[in-house]
């Protein structure tokens, strides 16, 4: 890790107030096998402080010293939580420990809309092969299908293939060509599109 990574680190997590956790973890010197809880924690934090920061900028505020200085340390704040953010985005995550494993983004997507969905068992294959979204005894549903081992680490994970059957029979609503080594973050707008594809053709 680069210095100024660390740097960046030990800052962020006097900033966020942290004795545990992804960040304290971090500037301890402790690289995570997983950065994707490290990501949902500066993406809520940034979101907050970008808030705070643009009142902090209000044309009617106060003109006075404390309220100078409060702007100016809001926006340091901001400054070092994002050199970081966009350190983590180009981090690689361990394949035998990642956390974001490919089916678990995809089902809590799927989750937070209520979407039905449960997952399909190959018997040739001896693992879970694909998620089923909607009702498999209904139509129309869809059929979503990762290219290697669903329950693989990201960083092994293929790419998604989503078709959509209907009493017509089988057609392709998403593909990905897989990306082993890409950025974690690509990984997320990949499976979104995936998610946002097969919801839309659901008609959710």
């Amino acid at each position: 890790m680069p210095i100024e990574t660390t740097n960046h680190a030990v800052d962020a997590a006097a900033y966020f107030g942290e004795h545990d956790g992804p960040l304290a973890s971090l500037a301890r010197g402790d690289v995570p096998s997983c950065f994707a809880g490290l990501d949902r924690r500066l993406n809520s934090f940034l979101r907050e402080a970008r808030s705070t920061e643009a009142e902090l900028s209000m044309a009617d505020g106060p003109d006075d010293a404390l309220w100078e200085r409060g702007r100016n340390e809001m926006a340091e704040i901001v400054r070092a939580a994002s050199d970081l953010h966009a350190w983590v985005g180009t981090q690689r995550c361990a394949v035998d420990t990642c956390e974001c494993r490919a089916d678990r983004l995809l089902r809590l997507l799927l989750q937070d809309q209520h979407v039905a969905h449960h997952a399909g068992y190959s018997p040739q294959l001896q693992r879970v092969a694909t998620l089923v979204i909607g009702h498999s005894d209904s139509l129309p549903f869809s059929f979503v299908h990762s290219r290697n081992h669903i329950t693989h680490p990201v960083r092994q994970h293929g790419g998604w293939q989503a078709r959509l059957v209907t009493s017509a029979g089988a057609t392709p609503l998403y593909e990905s060509p897989g990306y082993p080594g890409t950025p974690l973050r690509l990984f997320y707008e990949d499976t979104r599109a995936c998610f946002e594809a097969v919801i839309t053709a659901l008609g959710r």
